[in-house]
């Protein structure tokens, strides 16, 4: 994905028509005591008769990077990676969050989170909620506007340091996601039995967001016909979960990707036998629109002192390099104030990369031996670019929270990273070299209300 040129910024878009207030609020801040992805946000003390609440969240957070080439980390898609070994861009945000309810069926909320992102990013994009909901019945909520995509177990709190035991989502897992917002309507239902608690919820719409190219570059997505599914069940500390997303998706990936495709198929035109089934496998490798599903299921189990948290998902596209099954499990132990954790987690492509075919011989012929050069450069460009969208790693990593305050929390934490050969999509200047190496953060997670 790094040889799409940059395109021309645009003026920033104003929200739709359902967002006006939240550019009062900016929005945000989810869960803020416990550190299970089921429990509810802490929000501001208000006034008996206001029905406002405001609160918010953010992180303060640095990365040291040592091996690994010189690619920088990438927390999550949407995001600008780390540009240096050291580097605070991708673990510092800041989020608020301003919620209505004047204690009637109806309610509102909003939600904004401000991290680093590509330059030209709109401020709608910030946006990760923004809804109007309604209770016909009080175990049932239906929600107009733009609601959150519940496809991970921490789906609405993965911005929110705090809420997380560790110092960032397993980037192996979560990392991959530009997903986070679902312009649209959903439907919640609740119900109880036998000390158990059950949630099924649906929602439909569209997306809109953008991915971060391999050199900090932005490019747009949307999403059709999303759907969204999620189902879960908590009982006696064990909350199970399962997911699944389904929506067209078309990646904007620029003009320089647009003439390698026309380029493959000139070639695919020549009367060489065979050329044009390979070419066009190689153009398939060059995502940019297609159907896309993901499912997932997850499982956290908290026992007192210990939590054990593990999640799982395939994603698949048709024909494209995207496809890879997701996977990590964490252990943690609480002592005091202080939580000990450990972490592993694994993202594996289901094809190998794509070798680039040599046809040099083949094309000769028809070229000459200065046009079969050129022709087979393309090629390995062709191919090499569309192995930049390739995810395959594994990560090792071990460290501890200290909630030194009853609204703050220290992170330290060490992970050992382990890249496969074309399988960097997820870091900044990535190539398609190997690459190893170890990060160790620091970072201080808060909430706030007023």
């Amino acid at each position: 994905m790094h040889s799409s040129p940059p395109s021309r910024p645009r003026a920033p878009r104003l929200p739709p028509p359902w967002l006006p207030f939240v550019l009062w609020a900016l929005a945000a801040a989810l869960p803020a005591q416990a550190q299970t992805a089921t429990s509810p946000p802490v929000l501001a003390p208000a006034a008996p008769d206001s029905p406002w609440k405001v609160s918010g969240f953010g992180t303060l957070g640095v990365v040291a990077q040592s091996g690994g080439n010189d690619w920088g980390l990438v927390r999550n898609s949407t995001q600008l990676g780390a540009s240096s070994r050291l580097s605070a861009t991708p673990d510092s945000r800041l989020g608020l969050q301003l919620d209505w309810n004047p204690g009637t069926r109806w309610e509102a909320g909003a939600q904004a989170v401000l991290v680093s992102r590509p330059s030209g990013t709109p401020i709608a994009q910030s946006i990760e909620w923004a809804h109007l909901g309604y209770r016909p019945w009080d175990d049932t909520r239906l929600r107009f506007g733009r609601t959150s995509a519940d496809i991970f177990l921490f789906a609405d709190s993965r911005n929110v340091g705090f809420a997380l035991p560790w110092a960032r989502p397993p980037v192996d897992f979560y990392g991959f996601a530009p997903v986070v917002s679902i312009d649209g309507a959903d439907l919640e239902q609740r119900w109880y039995g036998d000390g158990s608690n059950w949630r099924a919820r649906l929602s439909g719409g569209t997306v809109r967001t953008s991915i971060t190219d391999v050199e900090g570059r932005r490019l747009k997505v949307k999403g059709s016909d999303a759907l969204t599914m999620s189902l879960s069940r908590e009982e006696g500390g064990l909350l199970l979960k399962a997911s699944y997303l389904r929506s067209r998706f078309r990646v904007d990936t620029g003009a320089e990707a647009a003439q390698l495709r026309g380029g493959l198929a000139e070639l695919g035109q020549l009367p060489v036998p065979g050329l044009a089934g390979s070419l066009d496998e190689l153009s398939q490798n060059l995502f940019s629109s297609g159907l896309v599903s993901y499912w997932a299921l997850a499982a956290q189990y908290d026992t007192g002192p210990w939590t054990f948290t593990a999640e799982g998902s395939q994603l698949r596209v048709p024909r494209s390099p995207l496809n890879a099954l997701r996977a990590y499990a964490s252990a943690g132990y609480r002592h005091g104030a202080v939580t000990y954790y450990g972490i592993v987690s694994r993202v594996r492509p289901d094809k190998p990369a794509y070798a680039a075919p040599d046809l040099t011989d083949s094309l000769a012929p028809v070229l000459g031996a200065a046009g079969a050069q050129e022709a087979q450069a393309l090629i390995g460009y062709a191919a090499m670019a569309g192995n930049n969208y390739r995810y395959d790693q594994s990560t090792v990593g071990v460290g501890l929270r200290w909630d030194f305050r009853s609204d703050a929390a220290l992170k330290l934490q060490v992970d050992r990273f382990d890249v496969r050969r074309n399988g960097a999509a997820g870091w900044r200047f990535a190539d398609d070299r190997a690459g190893r190496g170890t990060l160790v953060s620091v970072l201080v997670d808060f909430v706030w209300g007023q």
